[in-house]
């Protein structure tokens, strides 16, 4: 039995659901869809007069290429300008929120123009940072997440909470780097102390560092609500709590935002309940299930359907607006463990699936959904959660792997995985920053150990510790433990090499 497991203690009354209490109050076709350029952030409040609101209602063209959801009106530059003005000047187009912040070295962006280049030389370290173990405490990791705009990486570390770690100035706005690069000491920007095991977390989706009110993540944690963490000071903002039957609260134990960041989905061991992220608290809609939800996905075309895998290794589609008595769409199967990471490519139908104990990625087309496109070997051999990640441009599959090596695949081929060596222990977790060729990958994992024994032989990031006096090949205890806790930065992208 995995960690999770073990530690969740949530109640199962849900199961017995009262049939008149099924979406009893939700109204899917109007709390689920808002236009693309309707993206509310909390604690953000943007006033508009009726002319501004009647302006920004009418079609807008798109010469100047700026995309109408990326665009966002500023309250002082509206009330600047008056109706008329509006009916006169600007009556072609709608002010970008670019034009109006001033740049700073904090806005991480690429070339424009120049596509992101993955993978097409050596790779070249660029930072590291690693935790310490014992037999009584280990710090490992449990995955690693970019913020989608790339300037910060979430790593949650068992017993140790959640910390935020910044990507190196020195990469905002260079194409290469050289390959004789020093060594950046990665430290945390914002460390939120340990609380609870961490069960999932996930960033606002439209989070960007030149908008404090937008950076934030959602983390659910053993035995607590789900909390909004502050990205800058590390502070909570606030909780979103669900119930059960008991009027006891319920960890969740997978987390989704919905694409426009105004719904939070998360699933529990016999429902999925929707939040409104502007609304904290218990407030919810309820989604009742079979099984646990152990992660989530959604394509960003259809807002009303929901991809789940659960803890049985089946990944099942359900559309929102159906009475959950009718169940899901369809059920997929193909994989031997509890499904624990699901990820849409793109804007693609195509969706590539994870599980525990099972050495397969699963490529599925949506449209075509009665057996894989293509299987990806990997080696999981344990109950932990081992990621995988795609590039931008959908070109190149990652993933961790047991033996603590480096997984990478060219989906426009057909071919055996590039097998990368970087750690000694767990590859656990793979994270491609969006904007810039850098990968993140994490290792650790935990390691059973004779809890009598007075001391261990074990190797703790690349340094031996042997039992003083006795030689490592005759210490009376138990094998050499490996013990690699470490975060590590690598540039994947184009490298300048060093001038002698």
């Amino acid at each position: 039995m995995s960690e999770m497991d073990a530690s969740v203690d949530l109640s199962t009354s849900m199961c017995d659901v009262d049939e008149s209490m099924l979406n009893h109050n939700v109204s899917f076709s109007s709390t689920m869809v808002t236009s693309a350029g309707d993206i509310t952030v909390p604690k953000l409040s943007v006033t508009l007069s009726e002319a501004e609101i009647l302006k920004l209602r009418l079609p807008q063209p798109a010469s100047d290429g700026a995309s109408l959801d990326a665009s966002v009106p500023m309250e002082t530059s509206l009330e600047a300008r008056s109706a008329q003005e509006y009916g006169e000047e600007e009556s072609g187009r709608v002010i970008d929120i670019d034009e109006t912040v001033e740049r700073t070295s904090a806005d991480v962006q690429a070339p424009e123009g120049a596509p992101l280049e993955f993978f097409h030389g050596r790779l070249v370290e660029l930072g590291r940072r690693c935790w310490t173990s014992s037999v009584e405490a280990q710090h490992y990791t449990k995955g690693c997440y970019w913020s989608p705009d790339g300037t910060c990486l979430l790593v949650p570390i068992h017993l140790d909470g959640m910390h935020v770690m910044e990507l190196p100035a020195d990469l905002y706005s260079t194409p290469t780097v050289q390959q004789s690069r020093h060594l950046t000491k990665l430290q945390s920007a914002v460390h939120v102390p340990e609380g609870g095991t961490v069960y999932d977390c996930v960033w606002f989706p439209h989070m960007n560092s030149q908008q404090p009110d937008s950076c934030f993540w959602l983390a659910t944690r053993q035995h607590e609500p789900i909390h909004m963490w502050d990205a800058f000071d590390g502070s909570l903002r606030c909780s979103y709590s669900g119930y059960d039957a008991v009027d006891e609260v319920m960890a969740a134990i997978s987390l989704a935002f919905s694409h426009d960041g105004q719904k939070v989905y998360a699933g529990y061991k016999r429902c999925i309940k929707i939040f409104d992220t502007s609304r904290p608290g218990r407030l919810c809609d309820d989604y009742p299930v079979k099984f646990a939800i152990s992660c989530i996905a959604q394509n960003s075309e259809h807002s009303h359907t929901l991809t789940c895998g659960n803890w049985h290794g089946y990944v099942q589609h359900f559309d929102l607006r159906c009475s959950p008595k009718e169940g899901p769409l369809f059920t997929l199967g193909g994989h031997k463990g509890g499904i624990t990471q699901l990820r849409y490519a793109g804007n693609w139908c195509h969706l590539f699936s994870g599980a525990r104990k099972c050495g397969k990625i699963l490529q599925w087309d949506m449209r075509n959904y009665k057996k894989p496109l293509v299987e990806f070997q990997r080696h999981v051999d344990t109950n932990q959660r081992i990621q995988f990640d795609l590039t931008t441009d959908c070109r190149w599959l990652t993933s961790g792997d047991t033996r603590g090596v480096l997984n990478v695949w060219d989906l426009t081929g057909v071919g055996e995985a590039s097998v990368l060596p970087l750690h000694s222990d767990c590859c656990n977790g793979v994270g491609l920053n969006p904007v810039l060729p850098v990968l993140a990958t994490s290792s650790g994992q935990y390691h059973f150990t004779d809890q009598n024994a007075e001391t261990d032989n074990a190797t703790l990031n690349g340094s031996a510790t042997v039992v003083e006096g006795v030689p490592p090949e005759t210490s009376p205890h138990q094998p050499e433990m490996v013990y690699e806790n470490a975060v590590v930065l690598l540039w994947c992208g184009k490298v300048q090499l060093s001038e002698h």
